[in-house]
């Protein structure tokens, strides 16, 4: 396949010669038009959407072509032989002559006609609009030939005017296909770089953001979003005043940072230490401004981490509650956000109770202050002094998970805590129900909480919910891999019905995940099912997986790194922080 070229001719010869000269450029594929100054704005119109690569015109057509359109325009410039033919032409002739043009035109016909000592009287002009009046004037001053463009030309004869067209020849052709294999080739290259410098920031272990001062968010890699939202999210529809605050309070110090200037800022984020770095790049006098982010190295480890609104704002209409058990969550849960009382939720890994959560905080009278995820990692240090600062917002909702890993007296003093910032009101997370933990949690704190309680049904107990789930993660994934998977054969579903689901509604949503990304019909079919549900099930038992040894090296590698991948929800940072790896060298063994 050629290069795809349109080529808008603004007269009828122009339009014959170049069609006898494309069928001499094998490695062009040119499509020839005849349209004259505004009447090819259509023409290019439906030309783009057939993917042209580069448009070729000449004169005014060509001009106001490149103010409309992204497609490279290419003018046909006069040759000196364009030229020296019209001037040859008419440097006998009795009657008076007179030229109207653009100034591109204007300038080479009179440079060469002064050079042959021929006197041309001419009216430069700069739109369309102006040709009838500069004709009429020419009249008036008894002009009898008018030399000029299509348009000009036709206007002349519209006056009863002699019009001559500077008509382009064979050597001007020949050179603008010249230009566009050219220009091609430097595009190519400009491609390839442009791939190469991205794939290279895609992979980094930093996050990498570049903005302009208008807020414009014009890159950002992956591990970018990771960090600051501990999610994947389109970068490019956010602006930088939508970032944290701990960046937005950057901005005015990194706007007037100079070219290599840097500025390093220590900050804390998702639980995490991290050093910002801040920089200013100029692109063709346009200033970019760049955030690098960079884990800090030697941090003291906390008992706890916290996260702030990760999950946006989120409604009970968003629940799937087909399934009875459901139903009665959702009216405990409406229940709960309706007063201010501290609720508990509990129930199996990957159930959805931080979803449920959020839900209660953005129902409730809270949804003005903050949703703060806090997950107590163990009770090495001093909680009520690491949280204390954290909770200094007016009011909001703090989902705590891992309470029980605390000591009773510790409990308690969180609870105290708690009490005293009585703007925020707590939602308890638990795997197991309070009343059968009594060595785990404080009895004071459990008969407070008695009838405070929620069950989140494990998915196997609410199974009239799967299809709708699955319905519901396939329209989510079709557009996060660009697929248009329509729904799931019976075979299929079938299948997925008689898994185990030890990760319930989490695993759920991973599994379909991976299927969509696998699958290439309308539908998921069920030997994909039976392809892909056999590692997950090992996967998700723990343990039990069991390492198949007669695969060569490289296989056992790429399995083990799945694995711990799938341990880690997909988390490529953690996994490879488990694995003593960085991430590029763990993208790169998986690819």
């Amino acid at each position: 396949m050629g290069i795809k070229t349109l080529f808008i001719a603004p007269y009828r010869g122009l339009k014959e010669l170049a069609a006898t000269l494309a069928r001499q450029q094998d490695d062009l594929d040119i499509y020839i038009e005849e349209a004259d100054l505004s009447a090819a704005l259509p023409v290019v119109k439906a030309y783009e959407d057939k993917g042209v690569q580069f448009i070729i015109s000449r004169g005014g057509t060509a001009k106001i072509i490149s103010k409309y359109t992204n497609v490279p325009v290419v003018e046909i410039k006069l040759s000196g032989y364009d030229i020296l033919r019209t001037l040859t032409l008419i440097k006998d002739y009795k009657m008076k002559v007179h030229m109207i043009g653009f100034p591109n035109i204007c300038n080479d016909v009179l440079s060469i006609a002064n050079l042959l000592h021929i006197d041309i009287s001419y009216t430069v002009i700069q739109y369309k609009e102006e040709v009838a009046d500069a004709v009429k004037e020419a009249w008036g001053n008894g002009a009898q030939l008018i030399l000029g463009d299509t348009i000009t030309v036709n206007t002349a004869e519209s006056f009863g005017l002699q019009g001559m067209l500077i008509t382009s020849g064979k050597e001007a052709i020949m050179e603008v296909f010249d230009q566009v294999r050219q220009m091609n080739k430097v595009m190519d290259q400009l491609e390839k770089d442009y791939s190469l410098y991205k794939e290279f920031l895609h992979h980094m272990d930093e996050g990498v953001l570049l903005f302009q001062e208008s807020g414009e968010i014009h890159y950002a890699n992956p591990v970018f979003p990771e960090k600051v939202y501990n999610r994947s999210i389109e970068m490019s529809e956010l602006t930088i005043f939508d970032l944290p605050e701990e960046f937005v309070q950057l901005l005015p110090d990194v706007f007037q940072l100079q070219n290599r200037q840097i500025l390093n800022k220590a900050m804390a984020l998702q639980g995490e230490e991290f050093v910002v770095t801040g920089g200013k790049i100029t692109n063709n006098s346009d200033n970019y401004f760049y955030f690098k982010l960079q884990e800090k190295k030697g941090t003291t480890a906390k008992s706890m981490e916290v996260i702030k609104d990760r999950i946006g704002r989120t409604s009970f209409a968003q629940l799937v509650t087909s399934s009875s058990s459901m139903k009665k969550v959702l009216q405990e849960a409406k229940e709960a956000a309706e007063g201010t009382e501290d609720v508990i939720l509990f129930g199996e890994k990957g159930v959805g109770k931080r979803l449920i959560a959020a839900c209660i905080h953005w129902e409730s009278e809270q949804e003005l202050g903050e949703f703060v995820e806090m997950k107590i990692l163990d009770g090495s240090g001093n909680i009520v002094e690491e949280i204390a600062p954290i909770l200094s917002s007016v009011k909001g909702t703090v989902y705590v998970t891992g309470f029980e890993k605390l000591t009773v007296d510790q409990q308690e003093e969180v609870r105290k805590l708690f009490s005293f910032l009585n703007e925020w009101r707590v939602i308890y997370s638990f795997p197991f129900h309070p009343d059968v933990a009594p060595n785990k949690l404080s009895g004071r704190f459990v008969a407070q909480m008695k009838g405070k309680t929620i069950y989140i049904p494990t998915l196997k107990e609410r199974a009239e919910d799967l299809e709708e789930l699955i319905r519901l993660y396939v329209a989510n994934y079709n557009s996060y891999f660009g697929k248009q998977i329509v729904g799931i054969r019976k075979e299929a579903l079938d299948r997925l019905r008689h898994m185990h689901w030890k990760e319930n509604v989490e695993q759920l949503k991973r599994v379909v995940k991976e299927l969509v990304s696998q699958s290439d019909g309308d539908y998921i079919e069920a030997d994909l099912i039976d392809s892909f549900v056999t590692d997950e099930e090992k996967a998700s038992s723990g343990a039990g997986r069991i390492i198949d040894l007669s695969k060569t090296l490289e296989e056992i590698e790429k399995e083990v790194i799945l694995h711990v991948l799938q341990e880690e929800n997909m988390n490529q940072t953690k996994a490879a922080k488990r694995l003593g790896i960085n991430r590029t060298t763990l993208w790169r063994k998986i690819k």
